[in-house]
């Protein structure tokens, strides 16, 4: 699924171990629900934004911190596009998180402890928001800078950014979920595992006592996609942490859910922009 939108603004380029980003948009487009290969954390500023993230479905208030570990499906949704929309975020793959880490502060493990349950949204004050805005824009800026000693600055505040994140994070209290929303998520926990098996319409439909246009109309009303397009995307983040984890790609296909390269390679080229090799060799390179 080739999303100009997505390709421009909602991927870390290869070989990066973390990114920073400050963005204002004055009329925001839409973006398809997607995942990446490594952790996300998104800081709301200002808008009028709803986000849909595995099965939670919760409106934004400045402050609120979202969590996307490697892999979890997440969608950004305006509910009014005449509303200036200012967030930052971060991007840090599993390995980087790993070298800042100590045994005592293992941060990936934390990151993905906090998110258990479906507990993907936490809030910062007013204060320490600020402050953290300033820090992010100070490592975008140093970022332009290519000496050894400003990149080895800019790693090590980007390390402690982070650990402040983690830090001053207090959960926040999510609006109830209707039981329409909750229905869509039990359906896509499902999908989820079982990914990488053979899953049809008619599986799921029976599985939830669903009519299949049921599910057809009201799966892409909650997420923006398509069942079909939902299983191809999540099943090519799936093949994307396999080669991370050292795999071919010919075994990332068959074990991802894939049941041949060609379509494998296709729909991998069109979702990351790259082949599978060449993804292979860009992580094989950064290491």
């Amino acid at each position: 699924m080739n999303n100009p939108v997505w390709n421009a603004f909602h991927q870390m380029p290869p070989g990066r171990e973390f990114e920073a980003y400050h963005h204002v948009s004055d009329c925001p487009q839409a973006v398809v629900y997607h995942s990446h290969p490594y952790f996300e954390i998104y800081f709301f500023l200002s808008g009028h934004n709803r986000v849909v993230v595995e099965g939670l479905d919760v409106e934004l208030r400045r402050g609120d911190v979202l969590i996307y570990p490697p892999g979890v499906m997440h969608r950004n949704i305006h509910l009014d596009a005449t509303v200036p929309y200012e967030r930052f975020f971060l991007y840090a793959t599993k390995e980087f998180l790993y070298s800042v880490s100590t045994p005592d502060c293992d941060i990936p493990g934390t990151l993905k402890k906090m998110t258990e349950g479906d507990r993907f949204c936490f809030h910062v004050e007013e204060e320490m928001l600020i402050k953290m805005i300033a820090f992010v824009d100070q490592i975008i800026a140093r970022s332009n800078l290519q000496s050894p000693t400003e990149m080895l600055i800019n790693r090590y505040e980007f390390s402690t950014l982070l650990i402040r994140t983690m830090n001053m994070m207090t959960s926040v209290d999510m609006i109830p979920q209707s039981d329409y929303s909750k229905g869509m998520g039990r359906l896509i926990r499902y999908i989820n595992q079982h990914v990488t098996e053979p899953l049809s319409l008619d599986d799921l439909a029976r599985e939830f006592h669903f009519s299949k246009f049921y599910l057809l109309r009201e799966f892409k009303k909650y997420t923006g996609i398509t069942v079909h397009q939902y299983l191809i995307m999540r099943r090519i983040s799936v093949s994307q942490q396999l080669i991370l984890q050292g795999a071919k790609p010919r075994e990332a296909c068959l074990r991802c859910g894939f049941k041949d390269y060609a379509s494998y390679y296709r729909a991998f080229r069109a979702r990351v922009g790259m082949s599978p090799e060449q993804y292979r060799k860009s992580v094989s390179d950064a290491r």
